[in-house]
């Protein structure tokens, strides 16, 4: 079953080193480190379910370390997204999306999207322990960009040592527990072949009441949460002005709209959906939600 890996938000360095007061009131941070390459850092927001926030930074803010960066050219705000799969081997999870591709592409041509083969990432915590992993990031050169299509993540050491969720990191003052939903806008001009393509992507089939207009994908959890139900992931048209409006900026996708569930005192209790990142000066809609 295919699952919510980690969202990833790109910050300021000095926030980073400095975090605003949404994110110190509603969740407990955990170390992250710096990435192999040295030019971005990191903390994180784990969750109980085993899905995370990564927050990250240019080191310094330095334009040096966005030079040949993948997420260089990026604005602040939600920028990419992970899936992980139950087998937790890259190489299986490559191979059976590979199969996936071909066969829609031998359905509908005008659907071209393609993975590159697994290669190994890795960053050192601030302890000095090592974090192994493989990604199998989507083909750019048909014209997207990164943050269209997900990237898969599997680890080569324990997910224990790259997502430590014991229980004083996944115990947030908000009550969050995992992701409810996250959302993906897109430029008509991209919506229409990319909606067909998730569903080859992810292997899941598009719940959308009317699949040639909103893409909606049911997802698992890495670790149950009892009472709650699955996370739940929407390509769409953008609606809403604001969304309009960050779309456009962001060359014609738009990863917002990020709904967190909570229960016990979470402040979204018996309310709904509660934005909580600021409105328009911040990373692009956080929502706490205290409903199941």
């Amino acid at each position: 079953m295919l699952s919510l890996d980690h969202i990833i938000v790109l910050i300021p360095y000095s926030s980073l080193q400095d975090l605003p007061k949404w994110i110190t009131d509603n969740f407990t941070l955990s170390p992250g480190g710096r990435h192999a390459d040295c030019k971005t850092e990191n903390k994180l927001i784990c969750f109980r379910d085993g899905s995370y926030i990564e927050l990250i930074s240019f080191v310094n803010d330095d334009p040096k370390n966005r030079e040949g960066h993948w997420w260089g050219g990026k604005k602040f705000g939600i920028i990419d997204f992970a899936f992980t799969d139950s087998t937790g081997d890259a190489t299986i999870q490559y191979s059976e999306l590979t199969k996936r591709l071909e066969e829609l592409k031998a359905k509908d041509s005008s659907v071209t999207v393609d993975y590159a083969e697994p290669v190994a990432g890795g960053r050192k915590r601030p302890d000095e322990v090592d974090v192994k992993w493989k990604v199998t990031f989507p083909d750019l050169t048909p014209g997207y960009q990164r943050g269209e299509l997900p990237f898969f993540c599997h680890d080569d050491t324990p997910r224990s040592v790259r997502v430590p969720v014991e229980e004083k990191n996944v115990s947030h003052p908000s009550g969050a527990y995992g992701i409810k939903e996250l959302n993906i806008y897109l430029a008509d001009s991209k919506f229409s072949t990319l909606v067909k393509g998730y569903p080859a992507i992810l292997g899941i089939e598009n719940k959308g009441e009317d699949p040639s207009k909103l893409g909606m994908f049911c997802l698992g959890r890495l670790h149950k949460v009892d009472g709650t139900t699955d996370p739940i992931f929407k390509v769409q048209i953008p609606l809403e002005e604001r969304q309009i409006k960050a779309t456009e900026e962001r060359n014609g996708s738009f990863i917002g709209d990020l709904v967190i569930a909570c229960h016990g005192p979470g402040k979204g209790k018996g309310k709904g959906a509660q934005r909580i990142d600021g409105g328009d000066g911040g990373i692009g809609g956080v929502f706490l939600d205290s409903g199941k």
